[in-house]
Parts: structure tokens; C-alpha cells; sequence
């Protein structure tokens, strides 16, 4: 029995020293290889930002680019303090015969919610109006197709948005020069590659509390009018 009783301890012994042996010994070997995918999973990932930071007019191309070269802009905020847009929205569909949407909400890529009312057309013609704080309008897009024959004159519609401080004027004589660069720019682009969905973006236009800028991807032409979204 006293014999048994003081193996009990050796034993224990040998497996505490054995343990920290492995321990040990695992600390101080290099770690076994691993894959490729195994490391990219183990790696730590950036978080995505959830702020855009607002660049500054001066720095934002006046002319036309390809579509991986387009300026980030800022993100939208209201235009004018009580300026909802709604009478110029309801002006804008009646005239082109629009059907607007009930308000609905929408969660943004910083994670908070906006308010926006989306209109269209049987002619193609469509139209989203945002509201970054629910009430006071703070982005409107305006879609036509190119080949539509009174798509230009849509555009040039929604340049009229009629908040204080916009120079409508110089947004129409703007807008006429964004089309005729980004059409030109998308033919060459499209002589070069061959590729009809080429994406150009024209140069920035600001003017008073608003931000404009034209797209054209494929056969689709996109005037985006932002608040703010520049320094």
C-alpha cells in the first residue's frame, strides 16, 4: 500500500513534466505551414469605412473620365434648411408624366436609414428623390435613356430643381457640355475596346448648395444632384 501511495506523485510528475514538455516545445518550433486560404482566414480585416470624406471642388475633375477614374464625392446632406423639394417633385412628374412611389426607407452603406420617393414613367423616364433626415430633400437622380428623343430635355428639367443659391443658367450650359463630352468619350471607349457597356462619368458641377454630375453607362444617362458632397 505505501508503495502504491508514492507511485501516485511519480506518476503525476511524469505527466505535468510531459505536458509542459509539449508546451514547450510548441512554443518554441515554428508553426506548421499553412495554405494560402487558411492565412487570408486567419488575417485581420480592415473594417469598411462607413464615412465618405467630402473632396474639395477644386481638386474634382471639370472634364469627362472613364468610369475607374470618377471622383468619390462626399456623402449627401440637405440641400437648404426646409427645403423639401416636394412642389418641384410633383411639378417635375406631372409635366412628364411620372407616378411616384409612396416614401420608403432605405439603409445606406454607413449603416443609417434615409427616406426616398422613386417615380417612373411608361417612356422610360425615372426619377428618386432622397431625404438624409427624413424631410428635407437632399439628392435627386434623374434616368433616360440616350436614344429617348425628349430624354435631354428630362435632364435638363431636374437641373431647374429650384433651391436657393443655384446658377440655373451655368447647370444648363453645364449639362449641355457634360453630354456632349461623356457621348464623346463613350464612343471612344467603345472604338477602343469594343465593349458597348463602357461606363464615363462627366466633369463636376457645383453651384450654390448643390453638387451635379453626369453618367453614362451603356445606353442609360444618369444626372445625380447632390447636397453638399464637396468641401
Amino acid at each position: 500500500m505505501t508503495r502504491a501511495a508514492l507511485r501516485v506523485p511519480v506518476v503525476l510528475m511524469t505527466v505535468v513534466i510531459g505536458t509542459a514538455g509539449a508546451v514547450s516545445c510548441s512554443q518554441n518550433s515554428p508553426e506548421p505551414a499553412t495554405s494560402e486560404h487558411a492565412r487570408a482566414a486567419k488575417a485581420p480585416r480592415p473594417e469598411p469605412s462607413r464615412t465618405r470624406t467630402a473632396p474639395r471642388a477644386a481638386d474634382l475633375p471639370k472634364h469627362a473620365v472613364v468610369g475607374d477614374k470618377r471622383p468619390s464625392l462626399g456623402a449627401a446632406r440637405t440641400m437648404a434648411d426646409g427645403y423639401t423639394g416636394k412642389g418641384f417633385l410633383t411639378g417635375l412628374a406631372k409635366s412628364w408624366k411620372l407616378k411616384l412611389d409612396r416614401p420608403v426607407e432605405q439603409e445606406m452603406p454607413d449603416g443609417k436609414k434615409r427616406t426616398y420617393v422613386h417615380g417612373h414613367g411608361g417612356n422610360g423616364l425615372t426619377v428618386s428623390a432622397g431625404y438624409a433626415d427624413h424631410e428635407n430633400l437632399s439628392s435627386l437622380l434623374c434616368r433616360t435613356g440616350t436614344k429617348q428623343t425628349d430624354g435631354f430635355d428630362f435632364l435638363a428639367a431636374c437641373t431647374g430643381l429650384n433651391v436657393a443659391g443655384v446658377d440655373h443658367g451655368k447647370a444648363s450650359s453645364w449639362l449641355k457640355q457634360a453630354k456632349r463630352e461623356t457621348d464623346s468619350l463613350y464612343a471612344k471607349q467603345v472604338a477602343e475596346t469594343g465593349n458597348k457597356k463602357e461606363y464615363v462619368v462627366s466633369g463636376v458641377f457645383t453651384s450654390g448648395p448643390v453638387t451635379m454630375i453626369l453618367h453614362r453607362a451603356d445606353d442609360k444617362y444618369s444626372l445625380r444632384i447632390l447636397g453638399g458632397a464637396v468641401a
